[in-house]
């Protein structure tokens, strides 16, 4: 089973429990804390994946090396994958939940918490996959070239107001209340399609294909976000470092 068909299937689960369907519930435990480093190994830029079926994601910068995570879950079966490897100076960092079945009986008192830091030293790609819960992306100080996230259900924020490059980002909106943080200083470009629900923009313009805010077709560096898909409100917003 691929990751993403694992993150439908829980979504699926969650919907069959709506319908009155039972499935076992998952074991709860005491909560355990675990740490864990990865170090950039040599590479040049890397690909960064992460995945989490059910929980809190929270992404920003500051690693000593490529990763430092602390991972808390109380669930054993649900302890978080970590693989790295470098190929010709290129490295491949995953970060994902297994592919465990949530059950429809869903505990009250599960939890599941990821709170991990990036280089900010080496580029890199970053692919984030949610499913059910809530994500923080920071991107403040990364070395992004390219964003890709699929923000899955309920509420999420993704910072890039910090971007200092060039970038492309991908984001599917999911079902829920996304928040995007842009820079003001920065030429930025967003194009929307695909369902979205309500989209509120501050500190752009819309021309009827896009939102820009003033610095598009100016500044050195441009951001190109493109968002689709979604149920739910999306909230972009452009800001100054004093404001954030």
């Amino acid at each position: 089973m691929n990751r993403k068909s694992s993150v439908l299937l829980v979504i699926a689960v969650f919907l069959l429990a709506g319908a009155g369907c039972y499935m076992p519930a998952p074991k709860v435990r005491k909560t355990i804390s675990a740490d864990n480093k990865v170090e950039i190994g040599g590479a040049e830029s890397t690909k960064v994946s992460i995945a989490v079926g059910v929980g809190k994601l929270n992404v920003t910068g500051g690693a000593e090396g490529l990763l430092d995570a602390q991972f808390e879950y109380n669930i054993p079966d649900w302890k978080p994958e970590v693989s790295y490897e470098v190929k010709e100076g290129f490295g491949r960092l995953t970060v994902e939940q297994p592919s465990t079945v949530v059950g429809a009986t869903w505990p009250s008192n599960v939890r599941y918490e990821w709170n991990l830091k990036l280089s900010n030293q080496v580029p890199m790609d970053l692919d984030v996959e949610m499913g059910v819960g809530k994500m923080d992306l920071d991107t403040r100080g990364l070395n992004l070239r390219h964003l890709k996230v699929d923000a899955g259900v309920g509420e999420g924020r993704i910072d890039l107001s910090g971007t200092t490059a060039d970038l492309t980002a991908d984001v599917e909106a999911g079902v829920g209340k996304l928040k995007l943080l842009l820079p003001a200083d920065i030429g930025v470009r967003v194009e929307a399609a695909g369902g979205i629900g309500h989209v509120e923009a501050k500190g752009l313009t819309s021309d009827g294909e896009a939102w820009t805010n003033d610095a598009w077709g100016k500044s050195k560096v441009s951001i190109r976000v493109n968002v689709e898909g979604g149920i739910g409100k999306v909230e972009i917003e452009t800001v100054t470092r004093e404001t954030i």
